[in-house]
C-alpha cells in the first residue's frame, strides 16, 4: 500500500467516526435534506471524489482494490450522499471519453461541484427521434438511485441500431423527475427527458459505448458489493457490543455460548465475503480473463451472506431492532436495497450459473 493509499483510507475512516456518527446521520434524515452539502464538500476536499479518476486529470488513478476498505466505509457508517455512483461509476464512464468530455466534466466530479449519478442495469435507453424536422432525445428512466440529488445523470442511448452514452444536465428545460425516498433514507427519482438533441450531449459511442456499459456494470457490482461488507461489519460490531451490555438471568448476553456461535458464523460470513470481494476488485484491476465472472460471484456471495449477517444481528437485538434508533435495523435496509443494485441478486446470480455452464 503506497503512502497516499494510507492516508486516504486512514482520512475516511478518521473523519466518517468523528463526523458521521448515526445520532447526526439520523437528524439530517428528519430533517428532509436529500444530502448534508457541508459534509459533500469536505468528501471532495479530502481527496475522496478523486479516488479513481485519472492521474491526467489530476484524480489519484486508484484501482478498485485500493479503494475497497474506503467504500466499506460507506457502508459501515450508512453514508446518503452519492460520492461512489458519482466519482467511481459515472466519473469512471467520464474518463473513457473524449479528452473534451473530459475537461468538460471531470474536474466538477472532482471538485464537488457536479453530482452525477447512473440508472440500474438493463434500464430502457433514451432514444433520438425526428419530430417536425427537430430532433429530440426522449425517454423515462425509473427508479434512478440517489436521483433525487443529482445534478446530472449519465443515461444510455439509442439512435437507430447505435448505442450511446450521455450525460445529461437535469438543471436544463426538457427533464423533470418525481423524488421518492428509499428506505434506507437516499433520495431515488424517475427522470423523464424530453428535449433538442444536437449531439453535444453524447460522451460515447458505438462499440465504446458498450464496452463502458460492460465496464460501468462491473464495477457498480464490486462497489456495491464492498459497501455490502460495511454493512455487514457494521451489523456484527452493533450486535456484539449490545450483547455485552444487555443482561439476561443477572449475565451479559455475550457470555451465552448459542450466541457467541451464531455471531461466530456472522464474522465467518463477513470475513469470507470481503476476501471474496477484494480478489474480484483485484482481478478487475489488472484485466483477469475472468473478472467480470468474479465480479458477479462477489456480489451474489455478499447479497447473500448480508442479509443473513443483518437478519441474525435483528434477531439477536430482538423487537428493538425494528426502531429507528438503533442503527441495526439501518444495516438491514441498506443491504436489502444493495440487492437491488445494479441489478436484482436472483438476475445476476441466474447470469452466474449461465456463464458456468457455457
Amino acid at each position: 500500500m503506497t503512502d497516499e493509499q494510507k492516508m486516504l483510507q486512514d482520512s475516511a475512516e478518521r473523519y466518517l467516526r468523528e463526523n458521521y456518527e448515526f445520532a447526526s446521520r439520523q437528524n439530517a434524515l428528519d430533517s428532509g435534506h436529500a444530502i448534508d452539502l457541508d459534509r459533500w464538500q469536505a468528501f471532495s476536499d479530502m481527496g475522496w471524489a478523486a479516488m479513481t479518476a485519472p492521474e491526467d486529470a489530476d484524480g489519484f488513478g486508484f484501482g478498485l482494490a485500493d479503494i475497497a476498505p474506503v467504500i466499506e466505509s460507506f457502508g459501515y457508517y450508512l453514508v446518503r450522499e452519492p460520492l461512489l455512483e458519482s466519482a467511481v461509476l459515472a466519473g469512471g464512464v467520464i474518463a473513457a471519453a473524449s479528452e473534451t468530455a473530459k475537461a468538460q466534466y471531470l474536474p466538477g466530479i472532482i471538485d464537488g461541484s457536479i453530482i452525477a449519478t447512473i440508472p440500474q442495469r438493463n434500464t430502457a435507453p433514451l432514444t433520438i427521434h425526428t419530430v417536425d424536422g427537430e430532433d429530440r432525445l426522449r425517454g423515462d428512466l425509473q427508479f434512478v438511485p440517489s436521483g433525487g440529488t443529482a445534478s446530472h445523470i449519465l443515461a444510455p442511448t439509442k439512435h437507430g441500431n447505435q448505442n450511446h452514452w450521455a450525460i445529461i444536465d437535469l438543471s436544463q428545460s426538457g427533464t423533470s423527475r418525481v423524488v421518492y425516498q428509499s428506505h434506507d433514507g437516499r433520495q431515488g427519482a424517475h427522470i423523464s427527458v424530453d428535449q433538442a438533441y444536437d449531439g453535444s450531449c453524447i460522451l460515447l459511442s458505438g462499440a465504446d459505448a458498450d464496452a463502458a456499459t460492460d465496464a460501468l456494470y462491473t464495477r457498480a457490482m464490486l462497489v456495491a458489493a464492498a459497501e455490502g461488507v460495511g454493512a455487514m461489519q457494521g451489523a456484527l460490531d452493533s450486535t456484539v457490543e449490545y450483547t455485552r451490555q444487555r443482561e439476561q438471568f443477572g449475565q451479559p448476553l455475550s457470555s451465552f455460548q448459542a450466541l457467541q456461535h451464531r455471531m461466530a458464523d456472522m464474522l465467518i460470513q463477513t470475513e469470507l465475503a470481503r476476501s471474496l470481494v477484494l480478489a474480484a476488485c483485484q482481478a478487475w484491476d489488472t484485466q483477469a480473463e475472468n473478472a467480470s465472472t468474479l465480479a458477479l460471484a462477489a456480489k451474489a456471495k455478499v447479497d447473500l451472506a448480508a442479509r443473513n449477517v443483518t437478519q441474525e444481528a435483528i434477531q439477536m437485538h430482538g423487537g428493538i431492532a425494528t426502531t429507528n434508533e438503533y442503527k441495526v435495523g439501518h444495516y438491514f435496509k441498506r443491504v436489502a436495497l444493495l440487492e437491488s443494485w445494479p441489478q436484482h441478486r436472483d438476475a445476476l446470480i441466474a447470469e452466474f450459473i449461465q456463464r458456468r455452464e457455457a
